[in-house]
């Protein structure tokens, strides 16, 4: 059984303190703003992170998108979780 499903709870919890003491700011809700990330678990996927600017400015901000992709990937890879990108990097889903 995959532990993003059955954990998916803990491991939501473990994600966003692991990104919370790497300086990144965790939205309440659902889906990130003003440059904060949004995380939720999803039962039938895992843990989703999600950054995101204005939809008008994703091709003025892209060099900025990828610098924080690679951010992302970087602290969830050294914490040893396995993850995968969604919606064309748009969304990383992190399932142990």
């Amino acid at each position: 059984m995959d532990t993003a499903f059955s954990a998916g709870p803990d491991l939501e919890r473990l994600v966003r303190q692991e990104l919370t003491d790497a300086g990144f700011t965790i939205e309440p809700s659902l889906m990130s703003a003003d440059g904060g990330l949004g995380v939720w678990h999803d039962p039938t996927r895992g843990v989703v992170i999600t950054w995101d600017t204005a939809a008008d400015q994703l091709v003025k901000y892209a060099t900025i998108r990828e610098a924080v992709q690679l951010a992302l990937r970087t602290i969830l890879a050294e914490a040893g979780h396995q993850f995968r990108e969604d919606f064309g990097g748009l969304e990383l889903i992190v399932t142990s």
